[in-house]
């Protein structure tokens, strides 16, 4: 195997949270928003369901193929050549949705902290620390992340700070549309539920793998959970108007005032936003180098760590001229095209791999 390193079903859980919500929790109220406006706290409720589903499906494949990821056992399942094929579009898919989190992580940055720093030197600075730790391998990434993912919930408490700020009447009247909206909002979030199918490329290099099911079954609920906290409060401080902002959850952060003296809150939910986005583009970086040196059967995945960090820089300027267009893409072409990935795809794979066994036995 190229990846000789082991974690622990907690380390593994520990690493797959930020991995989700890193991104999402910045973007996703306002999104959600327009969809289910004043039952968008429960949009992620409902999205969680797909993410049960695909933690399920990448583990049931996982059972049928111990030690292979989606690259290797999708030769297995499909043939040679579609095998090949379908590897091929599925490291695509992660190498150029890395690209995305690059960008939408330096514009985040440059367009409210640094203002003067070019966006390239934000991305270039992320992604050189990311593939240092993609190149120390699996046990590198899962121990850093453990540190950032601590550092990164933590900062969550601060949002209790806005409690007497809060309105609950902007939560009023509940299901006012039925719950249409609300089934609209969670399917925004099931695009960051699927992302859980990352967990098909970790589950061969987990120690007590019989731990594995209950694991990833606690790191969807815990994304719920976060998504809910958070969800609620951009609700319950801006009401229907956080539909109109990108960033939410920023802007709630800035209001937080505790005795007139303790302010600028934003700053530690920027550098704990920092490490939740490296440890998001380490894993992504990690999945699309493994994958693609199983792929063309290299020796060592390590060899393409650094060009394939330059390719996802140019591709980050490339695919996302501007916030405009990344909005637009989040809130149509994204939600689709990552269910259709990350779910439906593997489910027929899981689907496939089920009936040749079938027919195999019973011939």
């Amino acid at each position: 195997m190229l990846e000789k390193g082991r974690i622990s079903s907690l380390q593994m859980e520990i690493l797959i949270v930020p991995t989700i919500i890193a991104t999402g929790i910045l973007s996703i109220p306002s999104v959600a928003a327009k969809f289910a406006l004043h039952d968008m706290w429960m949009t992620p409720i409902a999205g969680s369901f797909l993410g049960f589903l695909t933690v399920f499906i990448a583990w049931k494949l996982h059972q049928l193929f111990p030690k292979m990821t989606p690259v290797q056992y999708s030769e297995e399942i499909l043939g040679k050549l579609l095998g090949k094929i379908f590897g091929f579009f599925l490291i695509s898919f992660y190498i150029h949705n890395t690209g995305i989190i690059v960008r939408q992580y330096s514009d985040f940055i440059t367009n409210n902290v640094l203002l003067e720093t070019p966006t390239l030197l934000i991305s270039v600075t992320i992604v050189l620390v990311s593939a240092l730790a993609v190149r120390g391998g699996i046990e590198v990434i899962a121990r850093a992340a453990v540190i950032c993912t601590a550092l990164y919930l933590s900062t969550a408490i601060s949002l209790l700070f806005l409690i007497k700020d809060i309105d609950i009447t902007y939560m009023l009247p509940i299901l006012e549309n039925g719950l249409l909206p609300v089934m609209k909002g969670g399917f925004i979030h099931q695009a960051w539920f699927s992302e859980f199918f990352l967990l098909a490329f970790i589950f061969p290099f987990i120690k007590n793998s019989k731990e594995s099911l209950k694991s990833g079954m606690r790191a969807s609920f815990y994304v719920m959970l976060m998504l809910l906290y958070v969800n609620f409060f951009v609700l319950t401080f801006l009401g229907v108007s956080s539909a109109n902002q990108f960033y939410p959850v920023y802007s709630i952060v800035r209001a937080i005032n505790v005795l007139g003296f303790f302010e600028n809150f934003e700053v530690i939910i920027m550098a704990s936003w920092v490490l939740g986005s490296f440890v998001k583009i380490a894993i992504f970086l990690y999945v699309s180098s493994l994958g693609l040196a199983q792929l063309f059967r290299l020796s060592d995945y390590r060899l393409i760590v650094f060009p394939l960090s330059v390719f996802i820089i140019f591709f980050s300027y490339w695919d996302i001229p501007n916030l405009v267009v990344l909005v637009d893409y989040m809130s149509t072409i994204m939600p689709f095209y990552f269910v259709l990935v990350q779910t439906i795809l593997p489910l027929i794979l899981l689907l496939i791999a089920y009936a040749r066994r079938k027919r195999s036995e019973s011939g």
